[in-house]
């Protein structure tokens, strides 16, 4: 358990990702592994995940700390003085020390060994001061309520369960910050490339108007068409203002996800890494999504957290069934005893193996039986509540990944086949936009439908960007759907490139009847 919990911790999670997220990276660009190790070295939610795994582990300790051994101890001396007469009293004296260890076990069954000696001293009759030695063993084996460990250590046993279960909401939190942060990279990247688009548009509508402009100075063109260039350059240059301010907007999420501050997100860079490339015919159809259901149903945390609360509401199910029965104890108490005359140290612990006459045992039956048991049928009313909320959790999202994956399966398939059409589209209007303007030399075409060739062309590559993005969030909501994006506890790296950009590989769904 404890191995299962260090591995789980995100600074060992991801392989020392602390140091390397300090501070804003200064070059030419932000890797992708770079902004998403900023954003778990820096980000709340997942401090305070792992403030809520330390407080289920101090849970686990208090539990586990019923079944640590106690020793008890106590040392007491007593001088009597006892009036027989206004001329004369009693005096005596004792001197009385126990020890005892308690060892409570997960069976059920308790152990309590104990020393007793007394020393005791009648002054007045001038007898001499005589030691008393006792060594008990009492042994409590429970035989109806508090037996086995299904019912003694269930608290235990539960609260290793949610910490289990803690461990791997961390897990998810991690998850689903990579995924935010993620999507807003792409998002910078999209908005980056589309003001690309739109300042190759503003510099073509430019040219176009100086070299009308000399057009005209020829008179080979009539001046009335410079209106309509100089409409169109004004409209581009808007529409390059307009996506300035989206890739400014998209850089300033894009630091608030990673947690910078002003001054960091002003020199935080534009992202490096290029959208990721699926080739179509490696998508397979929603129809054969059962393999990645499985996956889901096998990786995803936040379904293995439910699991884990659901089988420790099954512990206390179990012990809460055990509290109502009658606590019925079988007792037995072994013991010896010995006797010593003395007042020296030696002499006090001499009964303990001097004049001891021989063992004795006592054997006896406890039963506490409570008439009505409100409390403890209360109790089991209130486990089975939660046992059935657990379980519905469970159920909820089983039936949720049954439906999430083929749909996030779909988006990446029509995402990637919509992508290629939209680079056909850019293909053919390139060519488009070259006839038309070959065509305007010859006569044959105006500036107005070169004009409109151009922004269809334009419209074509903002097109093309925006498929790229959607199919780069399309493959990050399936890898966060099947609970890939993190690697599996125990492997040496969690945090991978390909686990952002690629389609995650399920392992195949046995055929029935196969072991």
């Amino acid at each position: 358990m404890r191995s299962f919990l260090t591995c789980c911790a995100v600074p060992l999670l991801f392989g020392g990702t602390g140091a390397v997220a300090e501070e804003v990276p200064a070059g030419a660009g932000l890797g992708l592994l770079e902004a998403v190790r900023m954003t778990l070295a820096r980000d709340p939610n997942i401090a305070i995940q792992e403030s809520r795994l330390q407080a289920s582990r101090g849970s686990l300790e208090v539990f586990a700390g019923a079944f640590d051994p106690v020793i008890n101890s106590t040392l007491t001396q007593n001088d009597l003085r006892t009036p027989l007469s206004t001329s004369s009293s009693d005096e005596s004296r004792t001197l009385h020390s126990t020890l005892s260890v308690s060892q409570l076990f997960r069976s059920g069954l308790s152990i309590q060994p104990q020393v007793d000696l007394l020393r005791s001293d009648d002054v007045t009759a001038g007898t001499g001061a005589v030691n008393t030695g006792t060594l008990s063993f009492v042994i409590r084996q429970p035989l109806l309520r508090g037996r086995g460990r299904a019912a003694t250590d269930a608290d235990e046993r539960a609260a290793e369960r949610e910490v289990a279960a803690s461990a791997l909401d961390l897990r998810q939190a991690v998850a689903q910050r990579i995924q935010a942060v993620v999507a807003q990279y792409w998002t910078v990247e999209s908005a980056a490339r589309n003001l690309e688009v739109l300042r190759h548009t503003e510099e073509s509508s430019r040219n176009l108007l100086e070299n009308t402009r000399k057009l005209i100075e020829a008179d080979q063109v009539p001046a009335a068409d410079l209106v309509q260039l100089e409409a169109n350059l004004a409209f581009t240059e808007s529409a390059r203002i307009g996506g300035e301010h989206q890739l400014f907007v998209a850089r300033q999420g894009l630091g608030r996800e990673i947690g910078l501050d002003a001054a960091e997100i002003e020199r935080l860079p534009l992202p490096a890494d290029p959208f990721p490339a699926v080739r179509l015919d490696t998508v397979p159809p929603p129809s054969a999504a059962g393999p990645f259901i499985a996956e889901a149903v096998r990786r995803r945390d936040d379904l293995r957290a439910a699991r884990e609360r659901q089988a420790g509401a099954e512990i206390r199910r179990v012990a809460a069934v055990n509290a109502l029965k009658p606590q019925l104890d079988l007792l037995l108490t072994p013991a010896y005893s010995g006797l010593a005359p003395g007042s020296d140290p030696v002499s006090f612990v001499a009964p303990l193996y001097r004049n001891v006459p021989g063992a004795g045992a006592a054997v006896g039956l406890s039963l506490s039986l409570p008439v009505w048991n409100h409390r403890a049928a209360g109790a089991l009313v209130q486990i089975e509540a939660s046992l059935r909320q657990s379980a519905l959790a469970v159920d909820l999202l089983v039936k949720g990944a049954g439906a999430d994956v083929p749909s996030a399966l779909d988006a990446v398939g029509r995402n990637a086949h919509q992508l290629d059409k939209a680079r056909e589209a850019v293909r053919l209007f390139e060519r488009a936009v070259v006839n038309e303007e070959k065509k305007l030399k010859g006569g044959s075409s105006t500036l107005l439908d070169v004009i409109n060739q151009r922004d269809r062309l334009t419209s074509a590559r903002q097109a093309e960007v925006s498929s790229q993005l959607a199919l780069a969030l399309a493959l990050l909501d399936l890898r966060f759907t099947t609970g890939t994006l993190v690697g599996e506890e125990g492997e040496t790296d969690s945090l991978q490139a390909s686990r952002l950009t690629t389609l995650p590989m399920p392992e195949p769904v046995p055929e029935k009847g196969t072991p």
